[in-house]
């Protein structure tokens, strides 16, 4: 990894970004993009205007667009000051349109995209951001790495794997990235695999392949939902990122991986490596 993209705005887990972004930087002799988009047609609109009300609309748009602005200056002088403090080459890139769109646009250029899985341009910019980071990845915004609001130490990961191509090319991109070279691995397989194996074969085949990467994973069948074990397990094993894959037309359609993917997104309290 030599360039990672981060979303900013004064968001709760801008503390957590940052952490996170300069450790992987430090430790990967890689540059950081720090992206502000402000989208100034949505925070804008303030509905119909009575008449004689239109200089009070005007005002309250501007006033909104200033705030976020402000913001957004405020989130990017911490980044740099950060990022200045590590030894941690920084550029940034301020936008003004919609959100998704400069991002997957910006995209193209970088190796790994950082944001917050709770409104990760904040500030009534995007109303549903769950919704929104499943259309990055559909639109070729992948992976992403989500963090949480409080910061974290990196130390075991547990990938989500059920035999489909999806899931193996999430691992399989997971541990080439090395992001953490010495994470501990665990690997969960929930219900009936999609690859027609047994279960203790399937887990036998991905436990070999994570030990040419010089891992020694810990494999686990579980039972139940899939929103419901994974994010057990991860309790249990004390995970600090859960490693899952999807598809292109699986999340357009938000069938299963993107109704488990929305729910994790929602639920989850620990950080998302998302791929496919």
């Amino acid at each position: 990894m030599k360039r990672l993209l981060v979303g900013v705005a004064g968001t709760p887990a801008l503390k957590s970004k940052i952490e996170c972004a300069v450790d992987l930087a430090r430790a990967h002799g890689a540059e950081i993009s720090v992206l502000s988009v402000v989208d100034v047609e949505r925070i804008s609109y303030v509905g119909a205007v009575p008449l004689g009300a239109g200089r009070y609309a005007q005002d309250l748009r501007d006033s909104r667009a200033e705030r976020s602005h402000r913001l957004d200056e405020d989130a990017i002088g911490t980044f740099e000051e950060a990022c200045k403090s590590a030894g941690v080459p920084v550029r940034t890139i301020r936008e003004e349109g919609r959100p998704l769109e400069v991002l997957t646009n910006v995209w193209r250029y970088h190796d790994l995209c950082l944001l917050s899985a709770r409104g990760w341009f904040d500030y009534g910019v995007l109303p549903e951001p769950q919704n929104d980071l499943l259309k990055l990845i559909a639109s070729g915004v992948r992976p992403l790495l989500t963090v949480t609001e409080e910061p974290r130490p990196f130390r075991r990961a547990l990938v989500a794997y059920n035999g489909s191509f999806e899931s193996a090319k999430a691992m399989k991109q997971f541990l080439q990235m090395a992001l953490w070279p010495q994470m501990e691995l665990h690997i969960a397989c929930v219900g009936k695999p999609k690859s027609e194996e047994a279960p203790k074969e399937l887990l036998e085949n991905a436990e070999g392949y994570c030990r040419l990467y010089g891992h020694t994973p810990v494999g686990v069948h579980l039972e139940g939902d899939i929103q419901g074990a994974l994010l057990t397990h991860a309790e249990k094993v004390d995970a600090d990122v859960l490693v899952l894959g999807s598809s292109y037309r699986k999340i357009l359609l938000m069938k299963r991986f993107g109704k488990n993917a929305l729910a994790l997104l929602k639920d989850s309290k620990v950080p998302l490596f998302l791929s496919h």
